[in-house]
């Protein structure tokens, strides 16, 4: 992404099939978003268990950092539609030029 940008390249059809990779791989994050939450949350389900003192803080700081990942993910579709632009394959033949 970074070199399409420092470079004024445009989108290729491999940026496309990386960004569509990550589309269903956002479903996923979703997921474990909704896993982390629901394991966080069925905590005090299991008081008669032995469960860590670390149990909380680390269920917690797994729901932030998959938060995260989403957050990142949309931002790098903004990122490429804002900087690097729409694909537009019809022309994408035009503009192809193999010497420069």
């Amino acid at each position: 992404m970074w070199f399409k940008i420092s470079e004024d390249e445009l989108p290729d059809p491999k940026m496309r099939n990386v960004e569509y990779a990550l589309y269903a791989i956002l479903i996923v994050y979703f997921f474990k978003i909704y896993d982390s939450v629901q394991t966080l949350t069925s905590f005090p389900e299991f008081v008669e268990h032995v469960i860590p003192s670390t149990f909380k803080p680390m269920a917690i700081l797994m729901l932030v950092l998959y938060s995260l990942l989403p957050v990142f993910t949309i931002s790098l579709f903004w990122y490429r539609r804002n900087y690097v632009g729409h694909y537009n394959f019809e022309d994408y033949n035009n503009n192809l030029n193999i010497w420069q």
